[in-house]
C-alpha cells in the first residue's frame, strides 16, 4: 500500500515494495461470523402513481411483506401471494438516513476506529432502488463519527471503482490497477493510492470527488444509474494494530427488459454488471452452504470482497443493505432481491452452484374473485363510443366490407362459367 496525497503519486512507485501492514487490513470472515441483512424500501414515487403502478411492498417491524398479484390460468381468475421475508432490520419509506446509520453502520465504524476489527458495510438492489442514496448518506456520517472516535490514531482512505473487468484508482486520477494477493490470502488493489486525511471535511471531500468520478449512464429506470461498483476503504492504523472499514456501493442489477432500448454496448455492460452480482452471490451461496470450495477467482468484485465471506481467524462483521421498490412493475425484481437477501442470511436454500429459482419467505394466498369479462368490454366499448372512436355496430355485423363483396362477386362469376 502506498500513501500519498491525490493525483500526486506515481502510479508504479508503489511497484517498488510491498506493505506488509497490507495484511492487516483486510481481516477475512469466519464462517460463524456475523452476517446482518438489513432491507431498505424506497418511498413510492408520484410520477409512479400516475403511471397507474400501486405500492407492493409493506414493512412491518422486523418483516418485508411483498403483495404479488397474479391471474390463474383461465385469465379470470385473480388472487395474490403475500410472500412474507424476515431479517435484522427493515426500514421503511419513513426511516431517515440518521436511523438507518446508526442500526447499520455506526457500530462498525466506532469498533474499526478503535483498531480492534475489521468490517464491511455494502448496498445491494436493483437499478433505482436507492442504493447511491442510501450510501452517500452513510459516507457523510462515517466521517463525522470516525474522527470522534478514532483519538490520535492515523486515518487514510482509498477509493476503488470495478468497471466491469477494468479496476481504476478513483484518487490517482483513474489509474488502472489490478488485485493482488497477500501470503494470507486477503486481497488488495494494486498499485493503489492511500491518501491521509487530517478531519472528517477532508474525507468527506475526498469521498465525494471520487464518488461524482464513478461511470454513469441514463438506463430504463433511472437517469443517472450507477455503472460500476465502488470501493471505498478507511484505514485506522494505532500503535500496532490497524482497523480497515470498507464502504461498497453495488452496481444496480437489472432485468431484460429493463434494457430493451439500450444499445449493444449498454446492453454488454449491464450483462457483465449481473454476472459480477453474480459471482458475488455464488460466493455467498457456498459459504453459507458451508462448502469447501468457494469460487472467489472467478471475478474481480467477489475476488475484491473475498475478506468478507472467506473462512479466517479473525471475523469481519459484515452489514448487507438490501434496497427495494415498491412500484407494482418491480414486483419480480424486489422478490428477487429479497431471496437472495435471505440466502446472504443464511435462510432457504443455499446451494452452491444453483442459479434457478430460489426460495425464501412464507407464501400466504389470498383469492380476489372473478373477473367479469363481459362487464369490462361493455365498459371499454362505452369509452370508445364517449371519446368518438370507432366502432362496430349491431346493424354492421355481418355485413362485409366492399373489396370483400367485390371479391365475394367474382369467385361466383368465375364459377358459374
Amino acid at each position: 500500500r502506498f500513501r500519498a496525497a491525490p493525483f500526486s503519486a506515481p502510479a508504479d512507485a508503489s511497484c517498488d515494495e510491498a506493505n506488509p501492514a497490507a495484511s492487516s487490513s483486510s481481516g477475512g470472515a469466519s464462517a460463524s461470523s456475523s452476517v446482518r441483512v438489513c432491507v431498505r424500501k424506497r418511498p413510492f414515487f408520484q410520477t409512479e402513481r400516475q403511471q397507474g403502478e400501486f405500492d407492493v411492498v409493506s414493512c412491518l417491524d422486523r418483516r418485508v411483506v411483498v403483495h404479488d398479484a397474479r391471474m390463474k390460468p383461465d385469465l379470470r381468475h385473480m388472487f395474490m401471494n403475500h410472500i412474507d421475508f424476515t431479517f435484522d432490520e427493515v426500514f421503511s419509506e419513513d426511516v431517515d438516513n440518521d436511523d438507518v446509520y446508526a442500526a447499520t453502520a455506526q457500530q462498525l465504524v466506532f469498533a474499526t476506529a478503535r483498531g480492534s476489527s475489521s468490517g464491511t458495510v455494502m448496498c445491494y438492489g436493483q437499478t433505482g432502488s436507492g442504493k447511491t442514496f442510501t450510501m452517500s448518506s452513510i459516507y457523510e456520517r462515517v466521517a463525522a463519527d470516525i474522527f470522534g472516535a478514532c483519538g490520535d490514531r492515523a486515518v487514510s482512505v482509498s477509493f476503488i471503482e470495478l468497471l466491469g473487468d477494468n479496476c481504476c484508482d478513483m484518487l490517482h486520477s483513474g489509474t488502472p490497477c489490478s488485485l493482488a494477493m497477500a501470503a494470507d490470502g486477503s486481497v488488495h488493489p494494486y498499485p493503489c493510492v492511500e491518501v491521509p486525511v487530517k478531519d472528517a471535511s477532508e474525507l468527506k471531500a475526498l469521498v465525494d470527488m471520487a464518488a461524482k468520478l464513478r461511470a454513469t449512464a441514463a438506463t430504463g429506470v433511472h437517469d443517472g444509474s450507477s455503472r460500476s461498483h465502488a470501493c471505498c476503504r478507511i484505514f485506522i492504523q494505532g500503535d500496532g494494530d490497524e482497523g480497515c472499514l470498507t464502504l461498497v456501493d453495488l452496481a444496480g442489477t437489472e432485468h431484460r427488459i429493463d434494457s430493451a432500448e439500450h444499445n449493444a454496448d449498454r446492453q454488454k455492460e449491464g450483462a457483465r454488471i449481473n454476472a459480477s452480482l453474480a459471482a458475488l452471490k455464488e460466493c455467498i451461496r457456498a459459504t453459507a452452504a458451508g462448502a469447501k470450495f468457494v469460487p472467489f477467482r472467478r471475478n474481480r468484485l467477489s475476488q475484491l470482497l473475498r475478506g468478507c465471506f472467506a473462512a479466517r481467524d479473525q471475523p469481519h462483521p459484515t452489514v448487507i443493505i438490501a434496497t427495494v421498490s415498491p412500484s407494482s412493475k418491480d414486483t419480480e425484481h424486489s422478490l428477487n432481491t429479497l431471496r437472495h437477501a435471505c440466502i446472504m442470511d443464511g435462510q432457504g436454500e443455499a446451494k452452491a452452484g444453483q442459479s434457478a429459482h430460489l426460495s425464501g419467505g412464507a407464501v400466504t394466498t389470498e383469492s380476489l374473485g372473478e373477473i367479469d369479462v363481459t362487464k369490462i368490454a361493455r365498459e371499454r366499448l362505452a369509452q370508445r363510443r364517449a371519446s368518438g372512436g370507432s366502432t362496430r355496430t349491431a346493424e354492421g355485423r355481418g355485413k362485409p366490407p366492399p373489396a370483400h363483396q367485390a371479391k365475394q362477386s367474382n369467385l361466383v362469376k368465375r364459377g358459374s362459367l
